[in-house]
């Protein structure tokens, strides 16, 4: 054994010639490197403290587990290993037949590893599965597995799309230093002009920075009066960006962009699903319990047709919120808590905007009693002033002034009180906890000079049905006293099994002048009921039920059903969404949807799976549908999918999709699209 710079060779035989700092070595030779990477070999020459020298029927294994085979290798400075009539693979030998030919493997006439650059390079290379090539290119490089980050070419991407042709896709990933990178692509397609992308990352020390956007010249299909009209080619693109700066310990300021030359361009290309994109620019402090942020925002909605909504941009809103420490007040007990906030409402032309200036101020304390009862008490009094400009005189209810001045106080109590009460048996514990709660405040009429901003969107759920406000903003308030009452019951198994039940519902003391909108389940004297059914046995199963009910009938007015299993190699998942239509509204037809997927591992490398999406409502049918087969080896893995698709967000044209894609490690990961075919007729 031959130990140097902490390299250790060990063979059959060793020669060492001390003057000439040279060893050699034959039978079983092994070169450990400090690295953990081993070579074996027939024979060696090294010198230079073992960084230089000749190999022969040589066999190295990588620190990942990826090897190396070659009749001869030349190795330079420890840095570079030149190797004659080799080969290259990550997977592990078959361990009935090592010899057996590996998943897939490089074989070369030339093949240099750079361990400085983390590097494999091929001269005349065929690239093997199962031992029969399949490929070959004169030149190829690729990272050696042993590091992250490796500046490159990425896997390309390939398909066809009806709106864009046969396409390729390629980029180039560039490794600019530890704390930046880049990456810069082109997709080249047979029907439209060529599309650049490019992303640009990088983190400082108390900072970070991401921005991705793309860029044609291409043209788009608009429809006008149910006519598909193709637009002349134009200039077109997007831009998406984040980025955040921690000031210190307690200021931090960010930004978020995400802009797009029209609402089909994202859609176009599958670069993005989303139907408003949001920009953002704010500036927040965190001190203890206590909150403060400002920031504008603007919106551009991708929605096409009936769905576009006029997005207000919000210039600026500022929110404080102090919370004291519990105890802090001073013979009542308990904490306090206040919010200060301003925010500014601006729209195109001459639509509505909107001022709010508002702060609240509130205090809480929560008991518990001998006797078991667990109760909070809270108190709040909420001020705001509102100026509207430009006010909607189309809307009911807008007020007859087009520029308006309007101030509201509101000062509400809540008390909530439960008594849980639990028992022991010998595989679970029950528990059952009824709850009651009353909210009181003032016969506040709703002024018609105050325009609902925030709170258009009220539904009853088990989440906010003990909440002092059931409305999701501030715009509005709910007036007069109620009276909230609910049971829940829970059975908790020892190894870990449960099921937990819910249902409640309130009442206001006063039927009139209800604040809620019809289809809210709040708009009656007696709220809908609502309730929850959650359960898990043996992690195996598990269940999510959730309902509305009509108070007086008990009609269905809402139903959601999650149910699962899964066991070894079968797993199964559905859902079943009901929603009652609300007459004269948007929204007049029941919806019904059902949903369901299995998926069945075949072997530990084989999974097969499928799933669906029907409608039950007034237009039943297929949605969606999709089927796939996956092979996940140790190291390469295939897929197929087909998917189905009648619901396209932008078009309402169906699509047919199959997807093909193959990972080898180390190498990347490939997908192509083999058929993509758009409909607007079964």
């Amino acid at each position: 054994m031959l130990v140097q710079a902490g390299r250790i060779l060990r063979a059959d035989r060793i020669s060492y010639d001390l003057k000439n700092d040279t060893a050699k070595a034959s039978g079983h030779v092994v070169l450990n490197e400090e690295s953990g990477d081993i070579s074996y070999a027939e024979e060696v020459e090294f010198n230079d403290q073992l960084k230089t020298g000749f190999v022969k029927g040589l066999q190295a294994y990588l620190a990942d587990g990826s090897r190396f085979t070659a009749l001869e290798g030349q190795r330079k400075d420890a840095v570079k290993t030149v190797m004659r009539n080799a080969s290259y693979t990550p997977c592990e030998p078959c361990k009935d037949d090592p010899d057996k030919p590996p998943v897939w493997q490089i074989r070369a006439s030339k093949v240099t590893h750079d361990n400085e650059e983390h590097e494999v390079s091929y001269n005349n290379a065929w690239f093997e599965m199962w031992g029969v090539p399949v490929a070959y290119t004169p030149f190829f490089t690729h990272p050696d597995g042993t590091i992250k980050r490796q500046s490159g070419f990425l896997t390309p991407t390939a398909g066809f799309k009806s709106e864009l042709g046969a396409f390729i896709s390629e980029s180039y990933y560039w490794a600019i230093a530890p704390d930046k990178d880049a990456t810069v692509g082109v997709m080249a397609m047979t029907e439209e002009a060529p599309l650049g992308l490019a992303e640009y990352r990088q983190r400082w020390d108390n900072a970070s920075l991401e921005l991705a956007g793309s860029g044609t010249y291409s043209t788009r299909v608009t429809d006008e009066n149910d006519r598909d009209i193709r637009q002349d080619e134009e200039p077109r693109g997007h831009l998406t960006g984040s980025g955040l700066w921690d000031i210190d310990d307690k200021w931090r300021a960010g930004t978020n962009i995400a802009v797009a030359s029209d609402d089909q361009y994202l859609r176009q290309y599958d670069l993005d699903e989303e139907d408003v994109l949001e920009n953002e620019l704010f500036l927040e402090r965190f001190s203890g319990r206590d909150y403060a942020v400002g920031r504008a925002l603007a919106f551009q909605d991708q929605r096409v047709g009936e769905r576009r909504v006029d997005q207000p941009n919000v210039v600026p809103e500022v929110l404080a919120s102090f919370v004291g420490e519990p105890g802090s007040v001073p013979i009542l007990g308990g904490r306090w808590e206040a919010e200060g906030s301003f925010l500014g409402l601006r729209r195109e032309g001459n639509d509505q905007d909107l001022n709010r200036l508002g702060g609240s101020i509130g205090w809480q304390r929560r008991l518990v009693s001998r006797f078991g009862f667990l109760t909070t008490v809270e108190g709040n009094v909420r001020g705001d002033i509102y100026n509207v400009r430009d006010r909607d005189l189309a809307t009911p209810g807008s007020g007859r002034d087009k520029t308006t001045t309007e101030t509201r106080v509101f000062p509400q109590v809540h008390i909530q009180s439960s008594y849980p009460v639990a028992r022991n048996f010998e595989r679970f514990q029950a528990v059952v906890e009824p709850i009651v709660a009353l909210t009181a405040a003032p016969n506040i009429d709703i002024k018609e000079d105050i325009p609902n901003e925030d709170s258009q969107d009220a539904q009853i759920d088990t989440a906010n049905l003990f909440e002092a406000s059931r409305f999701p903003g501030i715009d509005r308030v709910e007036d007069k006293s109620r009276l909230t009452y609910g049971l829940r019951t829970g059975v908790y198994g020892y190894e870990g099994s449960n099921l937990n039940m819910f249902v409640g519902q309130s009442y206001r003391f006063d039927e009139d002048d209800n604040p809620f909108a019809a289809g809210s389940g709040l708009n009656r004297q007696e709220s809908d009921v609502v309730g929850q059914i959650s359960g898990n046995y043996k992690n195996n199963y598990n269940l999510g039920y959730s309902f509305q009910l009509a108070s007086e009938t008990f009609a269905a007015q809402r139903h959601e059903v999650d149910a699962g299993a899964n066991w070894d190699r079968v797993q199964l998942n559905s859902r079943y969404l009901f929603a009652k239509g609300l007459a004269g509204t948007e929204i007049d037809e029941d919806r019904e949807q059902l949903q369901g997927s299995a998926s069945y591992n075949v072997t530990k490398s084989w999974r097969v799976g499928g799933g669906a999406t029907h409608d039950l409502g007034e237009t039943p049918g297929l949605r969606e549908a999709y089927g796939s087969i996956d092979y996940q080896g140790q190291c390469v893995s295939l897929g197929l999918t087909g998917i189905r698709n009648l619901t396209d967000d932008s078009s309402g044209d169906s699509d047919t999709e199959i997807l093909f894609r193959i990972g080898l490690k180390n190498l990347g990961e490939f997908q192509a699209s083999g058929l993509h075919v758009d409909s607007s007729e079964e």
